[in-house]
């Protein structure tokens, strides 16, 4: 087995940012044709198909805001590959890129940060590596993790959004108070 190569390293994080440009272009588009059809649905008075796409949009959304960080990342560990080639520990203002991007390389559409955590892995070890995927210590950007989470999101935003897209489609449609009540508050019903 090889060990670290830096002309593995840089051209895959130079690779990666190129996908990751392409990968977001495709979400944006894409996002706009679900917001035209989330804008139908509501004028037709579907708003639980509208409220199911909404939260893929706001994936959607998030996705990408994660990857334009993950972009910088990127950017960051090619312009200092030759600072990671000669260091043999990881540089402590480097630790969070190299940490973030370990992470995100399963949990992205990017295929080329499968390599670039390999050459990383093989840079820093087995044990960095499992430190990273784990977050151990808040190693990983805060905010690539929020924005990469499965979590659902919030009621509240769900219907912020289906009001902007009913706003910017010219589609008359007013949510209902209990629409934007958290998913978690006690139902009036139920409490009685």
């Amino acid at each position: 087995m090889f060990g670290f190569n830096v002309n593995k390293l840089k051209p895959n994080l130079t690779m990666a940012v190129h996908r990751i440009g392409i990968v977001k272009n495709k979400k944006a588009h894409a996002a706009l044709a679900q917001r035209r059809e989330v804008a139908r649905l509501l004028r037709e008075g579907k708003e639980e198909k509208a409220r199911i796409r909404v939260e893929g949009i706001i994936r959607d959304d998030f996705t990408i805001e994660g990857y334009e960080i993950l972009e910088l990342l990127c950017d960051l560990l090619a312009e200092r590959a030759n600072l990671i080639k000669s260091e043999f520990d990881c540089p402590c203002d480097m630790r969070e890129a190299v940490c973030t991007l370990m992470w995100a390389a399963s949990r992205t559409e990017v295929p080329e940060l499968a390599e670039v955590k390999r050459q990383l892995t093989k840079k820093y070890g087995q044990d960095f590596e499992a430190a990273a995927s784990r977050n151990v210590g808040g190693c990983v950007n805060e905010r690539v993790m929020q924005k990469l989470s499965v979590q659902p999101p919030s009621a509240c935003l769900v219907v912020n959004y289906m009001k902007e897209i009913a706003r910017e489609f010219h589609v008359d449609w007013n949510p209902y108070e209990a629409q934007a009540v958290e998913p978690l508050a006690p139902s009036p019903i139920l409490t009685g």
